[in-house]
């Protein structure tokens, strides 16, 4: 059933990749919709500061990007000193906006590596200093199964978003969704908190962001 649920997601982005990614394309945006941006999906710029921010506190030198989509993170990776980031997608069209964006960026070409991949099915000896995944458990139907797998790859931590259940916002998003045949999950702070401890995570740090998303971004510690 799971790989069932990843299938319709893929097909969700491969659908919808041009407009997701535009969401994040912090770089290009006028300065109009910047502040629209800042305004109503100050969630969406949250996630990324507190990542980049993460990442700069433990000086990682390598970062694994879950659900990388566009790689809109990728400058802030860049200018954090990240020496090695590999992106993983269950999206070929999602890799190509990131292809296309990396290209811009001078010197990425020497830091990143995009791969196409069920992050479930990836198969990889190699270990990063942190492990990013926002915007990713919104569509993982086992997600104690995914954090495992991520915490076993994770040299210090995983930082993640997972969307919170509103009265009003999840009833309307669960059938935005149903209709696009996309599968979306919500959680409460209780199961981030459960799902920390099945992983076998020493510890979690939790934040409640502000915007129309109202997400948690954890923060795993091994």
């Amino acid at each position: 059933m799971q790989a069932e649920e990843h299938k319709q997601a893929e097909g969700y982005f491969d659908r919808s990749g041009e407009l997701f990614d535009s969401l994040y394309s912090f770089e290009k945006q006028s300065a109009f919709m910047r502040t629209i941006n800042k305004l109503f999906r100050r969630d969406i710029y949250q996630r990324y500061l507190l990542t980049i921010e993460h990442v700069k506190a433990v000086k990682a030198a390598s970062v694994l990007d879950v659900g990388i989509g566009g790689a809109r993170y990728a400058s802030g990776y860049l200018a954090a000193g990240v020496k090695r980031v590999v992106g993983i997608d269950i999206s070929k069209t999602m890799l190509k906006f990131a292809e296309d964006h990396l290209k811009e960026l001078p010197g990425a070409d020497s830091v990143f590596e995009l791969v196409h991949a069920d992050i479930d099915e990836y198969g990889t000896e190699e270990k990063f200093d942190v492990v990013v995944a926002m915007g990713f458990f919104d569509y993982i139907v086992k997600p104690v199964n995914s954090l495992k797998k991520l915490r076993e790859i994770s040299n210090t931590s995983v930082i993640a978003s997972f969307p919170s259940i509103s009265v009003y916002r999840t009833p309307i998003r669960k059938i935005r969704y149903k209709m696009k045949q996309c599968p979306v999950f919500f959680f409460k702070r209780s199961d981030i908190e459960q799902l920390s401890r099945d992983a076998g995570f020493a510890r979690c740090e939790i934040t409640k962001v502000k915007g129309s998303g109202m997400d948690y971004v954890a923060t795993f510690y091994r």
